[in-house]
This record gives structure tokens, C-alpha cells and sequence, in this order.
């Protein structure tokens, strides 16, 4: 499975790339997507779905996992935030990308084992999770690939969970059939000894006479 993850926001949207085979993640590649304030807000946002779709046509992904927005107090910064989350989105929308979004905390909780995580341990398990040999930078392409990672943990994880309740009612219904053969040998059983038993009756009339 190939996760693109995306850290949204109007000055930089950091992108990363992660191939998971089993429980193996690897990074693939990674970036950030950086637009200037002085430019207009439509060539801002159209440069952020272009060079979302170029990685998407080059690492071809089929999962989106993006950070959603905490609305703080500075509603400035989130509505700027949301255009750029909402411009990366539709270039994944075009691709066909299932879409898993995460807050900061499930992300953190999700890579290093606490949702009150700072950005230096993140850093540093998105370093170890992913084999690198070396922090990935800057900031922003850290954490998309920390989105990526933890949508592939929590993808794997509702695997198993759905293999372990199939392999539940495979259980189940091998048990079922297994008392329903059971049932049938017991009535075999009894019918055949009640045959057994009239023949024998049968024989035992025929010696008296």
C-alpha cells in the first residue's frame, strides 16, 4: 500500500510518501510545497494542487492521510490552513485517493506512543519507524510523513481486527457444522441399531417357530 501524507497549510504544505509492506514502512519520498505571501491566493492554492498531483502521478499512492484543522485562536491562520487543505484535497479527490484525516494528537498518539508528543520526538520516531538515515526536513514534510505512518498503523490494525472477526465466524460456523454432522451420525446410530435390533427380532422368532 502506497500513503500519501499531507501537513496543510497556505505557506507550506508539507508531502510525504510511504510504502508499507506487512508491517514494514518505508519512505518513498517527501517535500513541501512552499507559496509566497506577496502572490495571489488563487496562484498559492493552484501551485499547492499542482505539485500535490505531480507526486501523485509519480508515486501513483491509493490512501490520503491529512492532518485536519484545530481552530484555534488565530481563526486567520486555520481559514488559510483550510484553503490549502482544501486545494490538496481535490487533487487527491481526481485521483481517486481514499482519504483518512487525523488530528495532530491521533497522529502523535499513533507514532510515538502519547498525543503530548513535541515535534522532536515525532521527528525522531518518523526517523526510526521509517529507516532513515537521517531528520527528515523541514518540519512540515516530518509531519505529513507522520500522517502517513499513522494512517498505516491504524490501517493495519483494523485489518487484523477484521481478519481475527472473520477468522471468529469461520470458527463459529466450522463449530455449527460440526455439531449438525455429529446430530446426523447420532441419528444414523440410532436408526441403525433400531434396524439392527428388528432384524435380530425378526431372526429370533424365526429360530423359536
Amino acid at each position: 500500500m502506497i500513503i500519501l501524507g499531507i501537513d496543510p497549510g497556505l505557506a507550506h504544505t508539507g508531502w510525504g510518501i510511504v510504502e508499507t509492506r506487512g508491517a514494514l514502512c518505508r519512505a518513498r519520498a517527501y517535500g513541501c510545497v512552499t507559496t509566497k505571501a506577496a502572490e495571489p491566493i488563487n496562484l498559492r492554492l493552484g501551485k499547492i494542487f499542482d505539485e500535490i498531483s505531480r507526486a501523485i502521478e509519480t508515486y501513483h499512492p491509493t490512501q490520503l492521510a491529512i492532518e485536519k484543522i484545530f481552530f484555534g485562536e488565530n481563526t486567520r491562520s486555520a481559514l488559510a490552513t483550510a484553503q490549502a487543505r482544501g486545494a490538496a484535497i481535490v487533487a487527491c479527490a481526481q485521483a481517486g485517493l481514499e482519504v483518512g484525516e487525523y488530528t495532530p494528537m491521533q497522529i502523535k498518539q499513533a507514532v510515538v506512543g502519547t498525543g503530548a508528543a513535541d515535534k522532536y520526538q515525532v521527528i525522531y520516531m518518523v526517523r526510526t519507524v521509517l529507516a532513515l538515515d537521517h531528520h527528515p526536513h523541514p518540519d512540515h514534510a516530518a509531519d505529513a510523513l507522520a500522517a502517513a505512518v499513522c494512517h498505516a498503523n491504524l490501517y493495519r490494525t483494523q485489518e487484523l481486527a477484521r481478519r481475527g472477526a472473520g477468522d471468529q465466524m469461520h470458527a463459529a460456523e466450522l463449530a455449527q457444522m460440526e455439531l449438525a454432522r455429529e446430530e446426523a451420525r447420532e441419528v444414523t446410530a440410532a436408526a441403525t441399531a433400531a434396524n439392527v435390533a428388528r432384524m435380530r427380532g425378526r431372526q429370533a422368532r424365526k429360530n423359536a417357530s
